[in-house]
C-alpha cells in the first residue's frame, strides 16, 4: 500500500511511473484491494485482544471497509467525458483511507506493543512460579 500512496503522490505532481488517468485509476482498484486485504489481518489480529482493545481496533476496521468499497465503486463508475472529476473523487476518498490507515496502523502498534508487554509479564510469572515450585 505504501507504494499508492507514494505513485498517487508523484501522479499528482505530473511526475512518476502513472502516466494517465486510467493507470491512476487501476492503482486505486488496487490499493483499495489492498486495504480491504488489511483489514481481514488486523480482524485476525483482534482476535488475540482483551474485549475493550478488540472492540477499538474493530470500531476502526468498520471505519476503513466502507472507504475500499467507496473506492472500488468510484473507480468502477463510468463518467464519460467527466475524467477530471473521477481522478477528484478517487483522490477525495484515497486521502479519507490514508488519513484512517495512520490512525489505524498507529492504534495496532499500541495494542500489539500492549499485547506483548502482557504476554512477556505473563511468561516472566509462569517462569518464576516453576522456578519456585523446582527449589
Amino acid at each position: 500500500m505504501s507504494s499508492m500512496a507514494y505513485s498517487l503522490y508523484l501522479f499528482t505532481r505530473g511526475e512518476g511511473p502513472l502516466k494517465t488517468s486510467q493507470d491512476l485509476i487501476h492503482q486505486l482498484e488496487v490499493f483499495a484491494a489492498e486495504g480491504l486485504k488489511l483489514t481481514s489481518s488486523v480482524q485476525a489480529f483482534s482476535k488475540q485482544l482483551k474485549d475493550d482493545d478488540k472492540l477499538m481496533l474493530l470500531l476502526e476496521i468498520n471505519k476503513l471497509i466502507p472507504l475500499c468499497h467507496q473506492l472500488q465503486t468510484v473507480t468502477k463508475t463510468s463518467l464519460q467525458n467527466k475524467v477530471f472529476l473521477k481522478v477528484d473523487k478517487c483522490i477525495t476518498k484515497t486521502r479519507s483511507m490514508m488519513a484512517l490507515l495512520v490512525q489505524l496502523l498507529s492504534l495496532c502498534y499500541k495494542l500489539l506493543k500492549k499485547l506483548q508487554m502482557e504476554n512477556n509479564g505473563w511468561v516472566s510469572v509462569t517462569n518464576k512460579d516453576t522456578m519456585d515450585s523446582k527449589t
